[in-house]
């Protein structure tokens, strides 16, 4: 009975640990113009929202996730919103 519980046990942990490795769903890409665009239209977002986004895309950069071009313009962007929601804030 023991050998039967230690066989099952073995393999549910097997199962566990190499179903996410036999299948492969894929990463889902980051759809950095999409998050831009709802930052830009939603005037209402705080400036933390902002922030957060340049923190990824930093980090998203630094571990070549980005290429150097697209990291440049993305940054840019949302530098220049960071800029108009605190001018906003300062009205």
């Amino acid at each position: 009975m023991s050998l039967m519980t230690g066989i099952l046990l073995g393999a549910m942990v097997l199962y566990l640990i190499g179903y996410p490795i036999i299948v492969d769903e894929g990463v889902d890409e980051i759809d950095y113009d999409g998050r831009l665009t709802t930052l830009e239209a939603d005037k209402e977002l705080r400036k933390e929202a902002i922030f957060s986004e340049l923190n990824e895309v930093e980090l998203d950069y630094h571990m070549d996730k980005l290429s150097e071009n697209d990291y440049k313009k993305i940054k840019e962007r949302l530098q220049k919103l960071a800029l108009e929601v605190m001018g906003e804030e300062a009205s």
